[in-house]
């Protein structure tokens, strides 16, 4: 899960402000950000490795293992309370950008790249069942070397700036605005050089979710919606859809995770 920031501002206060949206839904900024719990998140989402987040991680671990990507420049884009995408880039990269725009998250990255919990190993245990990854013995360490956070949005990341890429459960839970989703998705791809590799996971059919005490937007994305919306800034598309019983949740369908590259021309949000 990740944020963005209210239109019009940014970890410069110039930001690029999103598209109008034609719903009387939620927007982006009709949310305040900065009340996210990420602890409460983590405690609901991550504390216990689920079966479904297991299969995104092992086949995110499986694709950057065969990207033959080396001292990458990487980045999470909507990082929030989750450190298992910048696992997944970890024994590849040179730098890793965290990036959200809730300054609650944006502290609570900072204290889980210095030195992060526990909870997150057998996260890394996953990744590490990969030769690719198993010959990283200290991790955390290495997290604590490469990782930046940064406090910015979605919608002020840099164009063609880094070399692979992830943003997971970010496009369907910033607002409940298609026209925002999309946007999202247009950007991170454009945050990528040419032919970088990248991987995105979203919520399908999500109404809505609740963290703590408080309830935070979604939107409905349909699975051809995704698909068609990433097509359009990237090539070698892999999908895959994950379904459990239980879910996570009420109010959601599945989870959809596509991996890629990057085409890295000039698009609808250049």
């Amino acid at each position: 899960m990740a944020l963005t920031p209210e239109a019009g501002g940014g970890c410069d206060e110039s930001s690029t402000p999103s598209p109008p949206s034609q719903s009387a839904r939620p927007v982006n900024s009709d949310v305040e950000w900065d009340s996210f719990d990420p602890l409460a998140y983590v405690r609901h989402n991550y504390a216990v490795l689920r079966a479904d987040d297991r299969e995104i991680l092992r086949r995110t671990r499986d694709f950057f293992a065969e990207a033959k990507l080396s001292d990458a420049h990487c980045v999470d884009v909507g990082s929030g309370a989750n450190l298992y995408p910048a696992l997944a880039l970890l024994p590849f990269a040179r730098t890793i950008d965290l990036c959200d725009w809730s300054a609650s998250n944006v502290s609570w990255l900072r204290t889980q790249v210095d030195s992060y919990d526990e909870l997150w190993d057998p996260y890394w245990q996953v990744c590490a069942e990969h030769p690719a990854y198993s010959t990283l013995t200290d991790p955390r360490g290495r997290l604590a070397r490469v990782g930046r956070v940064m406090r910015t949005s979605v919608f002020d990341v840099p164009r063609h700036a880094w070399d692979a890429g992830t943003m997971f459960f970010v496009a369907c839970s910033i607002s409940a605005d298609r026209a925002e989703a999309e946007h999202a998705i247009g950007r991170f791809l454009d945050a990528l050089r040419p032919s970088s590799p990248f991987a995105v996971a979203v919520m399908l059919d999500s109404r809505g979710y609740s963290v703590g005490q408080r309830v935070f937007p979604a939107v409905a994305l349909q699975r051809a919606e995704v698909v068609a919306s990433i097509a359009a800034g990237a090539y070698d598309l892999d999908v895959h859809e994950v379904r459990l019983t239980p879910t996570l949740r009420d109010g959601y369908l599945s989870m959809l995770l596509t991996t890629g590259r990057s085409r890295g021309g000039a698009g609808p949000y250049a």
